[in-house]
């Protein structure tokens, strides 16, 4: 329920990244629950949503990437569990080339910036834990 709130509390002042995400998150909070329809229904509605969003804020648009690959691994375990084995095949290929794609953009901007003879951004201290912790593109083994 929180992030459902949070989900329509971004998209009314126009957040529609940080929207989805959180739109996401309720899908696959719900998919840990006995709420499989409209787990499934939510993640079916908003995984397509993550195409749409736009903007200048790279590590923000990677973070609505690796939510919509966790996404699709939520989804693919609830068509795995409805015997939909198929549709939990796609959707976890799909995840599996969208974390490639991620990984893939992250290298080539870390040669871009090393060819460029850049520094690499300062590595800040800040709080062990919240809200947005996720670890981004090039920080996944």
């Amino acid at each position: 329920e929180t992030h459902t709130l949070a989900a329509l509390a971004f998209k009314d002042i126009g957040d529609r990244a940080r929207s989805v995400i959180a739109a996401l998150d309720a899908g696959i909070d719900l998919a840990a629950t006995d709420n499989v329809k409209e787990a499934k229904s939510l993640l079916e509605t908003y995984i397509p949503k993550t195409k749409a969003v736009e903007g200048n804020d790279v590590e923000l648009l990677q973070r609505v990437i690796a939510k919509e690959g966790e996404a699709r691994i939520a989804l693919a375990s609830l068509l795995w569990n409805a015997n939909d084995k198929p549709g939990a095949e796609a959707q976890l290929g799909e995840a599996c080339v969208r974390f490639d794609q991620l990984e893939a953009d992250n290298a080539d901007r870390e040669a871009a910036r090393i060819k460029k003879g850049l520094l690499p951004p300062p590595k800040i201290n800040k709080a062990k834990f919240s809200i947005d912790d996720v670890a981004g593109a090039g920080k996944v083994s």
